[in-house]
């Protein structure tokens, strides 16, 4: 589960949790303006971190606005008194991050910013803010040399583009290494993936896991979690189908003709199915190799093509188009078979011994299913 960098760039606000309501109400924030910051007043929007979390629509998040007077560049306001809250500084102009943070009734913090594009900012005045000023500093750079390079050119190469998410992951691992006992640690990791994530989450230190932010590397868990099982249940069977031991579930579709035809009538010969639809970039994109394929192995393999997701007129006027030579079944919207041969994605290919056993599954237009084929018959 990789993902962009820019999927993996979490707010402040989107990791903070809810907090213990407190009855102090003399928490204020000092806020320090750059010197070229020339408007009068500053907006501020805070949100309660229980409707952050609770909330089930956008009205439910119950977003608060405060309009603060400039004077000699520095502005200041109370912190809400009913509870703990994320703050958000709007900025002057549009930014790739706005400066956020979050405080609690009772507690006082200074932030100082000396620029909002690329942002700038340090908060000082409880151990969580520091850390987290200490960390963003680490990765908004290299955040922003991705930026910078998307900026320079219309694409990035998967290379440049793994070497800068290397590069960034590295820092969190860096960062909790350095800081084991850090309240930002569980705000760290989520910005990790998978099995990186996963590591970090089960090693964490106990001090660590007191941290106001653990409830959301929880959440996150359980989610990463959920995918890992789905993984594993993928490779299991795809290990499965690879050991040759399942029988190809067995199906009866009609041909061009209008004939039904039976997989099971081709017990004896190596088969391949190949479930498309011309509505599918790939399966059309992969025709070429497949009619390779066919011209390479002649009798030695039979190939059905099964189309998938589409009407009767759209599948015939698709097996015209790209000259398809060999035979061609209608399943049309049936999810049955999809369901049978756990069916993902499109093209999915499937290749059959002449026992009647799935022995290859492969989803999407890989090159390397044809390698596999190759193993096969021989």
């Amino acid at each position: 589960m990789k993902k962009t960098i820019y999927g993996r760039i979490l707010t402040l606000g989107a990791a903070t949790l809810m907090l213990a309501a407190c009855s102090h109400d003399d928490g204020q924030i000092k806020i320090q303006l750059p010197e070229d910051y020339s408007e009068k007043t500053l907006i501020v929007s805070h949100i309660q971190m229980d409707n952050i979390f609770s909330a089930q629509k956008q009205e439910d998040l119950k977003i608060a606005y405060d309009t603060l007077q400039v004077k000699d560049g520095m502005a200041t306001m109370k912190v809400d008194p009913t509870g703990a809250a994320w703050y958000s500084i709007q900025p002057p102009t549009m930014t790739l991050r706005q400066p956020e943070f979050y405080a609690s009734p009772g507690e006082s913090l200074d932030i100082v910013i000396s620029d909002f594009d690329p942002l700038a900012m340090t908060v000082t005045g409880t151990p969580l803010m520091e850390d987290m000023t200490r960390f963003l500093n680490i990765t908004q750079p290299i955040q922003q040399e991705f930026v910078d390079l998307m900026a320079k050119s219309d694409s990035i190469s998967p290379d440049v583009m793994k070497a800068n998410m290397d590069k960034y992951d590295a820092a969190i691992r860096k960062f909790v290494e350095d800081n084991p006992k850090s309240p930002v640690v569980p705000f760290a990791i989520v910005n990790l993936s998978g099995d990186d994530f996963k590591k970090l989450y089960d090693n964490m230190s106990a001090e660590a896991k007191k941290s106001i932010l653990m409830p959301y590397a929880e959440l996150n868990n359980r989610e990463v979690e959920k995918m890992l099982k789905e993984r594993n249940a993928e490779e299991e069977r795809k290990a499965e189908v690879a050991s040759g031991t399942i029988t190809a579930p067995d199906f009866t579709l009609p041909d061009l003709e209008g004939k039904k035809v039976s997989l099971s009538s081709f017990r004896g010969k190596w088969v391949v199915l190949d479930f498309w639809g011309s509505w599918c970039g790939w399966c059309v994109k992969g025709f070429p190799a497949l009619k390779e394929a066919y011209k390479k192995y002649g009798d030695k393999i039979t190939i059905i093509g099964i189309d998938c997701n589409e009407s009767e007129a759209d599948w015939r006027a698709g097996v015209k188009e790209h000259a398809l030579p060999w035979l061609q079944l209608y399943n049309g919207k049936d999810r049955s078979l999809y369901e049978a041969y756990n069916i993902e994605g499109f093209p999915t290919k499937a290749i059959i011994n002449p026992e009647g056993k799935l022995v290859d599954l492969t989803t999407g237009e890989d090159p390397s299913f044809f390698d596999r084929l190759a193993s096969f018959v021989k």
